[in-house]
């Protein structure tokens, strides 16, 4: 139901994996009786895969509901949750993720161009006895390096390390809630202005994330007309993608953003939209 469900599907099939797909519109949420109608009526099975924060339109998909067919049905849960880690409430063991994609930039503030794999124990088991076929992205050869000598098995970006080790560690001081909490804020916050300013969003309010918001284009401005002018003043805006690239756009408050910060890009963009 966004680009980046769109983006596994096409990872498994350069892999050449064997799949099904269940398609959705990219403004709602999968359809948990089909996704468990099918599931239980096709053994051939073995993962089901989804997004956690599908940041084409800042929504959430159920990952607890999802999670709970894969338990009941003996499948792995793979769960996207590069934009969600950090933002979003998530318990890995009460949502039954079985293997779950993050990275350091996003919610956990750090830099892009570094990401890492929690996974349960058993999946690493049964990892060992599947043929990589990747040599730079097989997790087990980097599982074994680290835990056998301490360090990569090919070499990193030490920077990017570092500032991840500093944006955990900052993470830690605010604690997960803190950070939720922020981010709630935030976004209630930059809602709340959007509807002041006649701005529509894309998606009802209990679909959305805490960190992203889309929203339509206003009457009779371009997309290029409000970003360049905001940029200008000192903010960026991000566009709508595919299909809604000529009719929304985005504004995320991940990241070290404060409240002046908020006010500041509401002013301004009061501003451009009432020349």
């Amino acid at each position: 139901n966004g680009v980046y469900g769109e983006r596994i599907s096409r990872i498994a099939s350069a892999y050449k994996f064997n799949k099904v797909e269940l398609n959705y519109d990219w403004c709602e949420r999968p359809d948990i009786k089909q996704i468990e109608n099918t599931v239980s009526k096709d053994s051939d099975i073995e993962v089901v895969a989804m997004v956690h924060h599908e940041t084409t339109t800042g929504l959430i998909n159920p990952i607890h509901e999802v999670g709970a067919i894969t338990k009941k049905y003996g499948r792995t849960f793979f769960l996207d949750s590069v934009s969600g880690l950090g933002g979003e409430e998530i318990d890995l063991a009460n949502d039954n993720v079985d293997i779950c994609i993050c990275t350091a930039n996003k919610c956990i503030q750090g830099l892009p161009g570094l990401s890492f794999v929690l996974l349960k124990q058993n999946e690493v088991d049964r990892m060992r006895n599947i043929p990589p076929r990747s040599l730079y992205f097989n997790v087990i050869s980097q599982l074994d390096e680290q835990e056998q000598k301490g360090e990569c098995p090919f070499t990193p970006s030490v920077h990017t390390f570092y500032a991840f080790e500093e944006a955990l560690d900052e993470l830690l001081e605010e604690g997960v809630q803190g950070r939720l909490s922020r981010y709630k804020k935030a976004s209630s916050y930059l809602r709340k202005e959007f509807k002041r300013l006649n701005l529509d969003l894309l998606l009802p309010e209990e679909l959305l994330s805490n960190t992203i918001t889309a929203l339509y284009l206003p009457e009779n401005m371009t997309y290029a007309h409000l970003h360049d002018s905001l940029k200008e003043r000192g903010f960026i805006i991000y566009a709508g993608q595919g299909e809604l690239n000529k009719t929304i756009f985005r504004i995320a408050n991940m990241g070290e953003l404060t409240m002046d910060n908020l006010e500041a890009l509401i002013a301004n963009l009061q501003e451009v939209l009432s020349e």
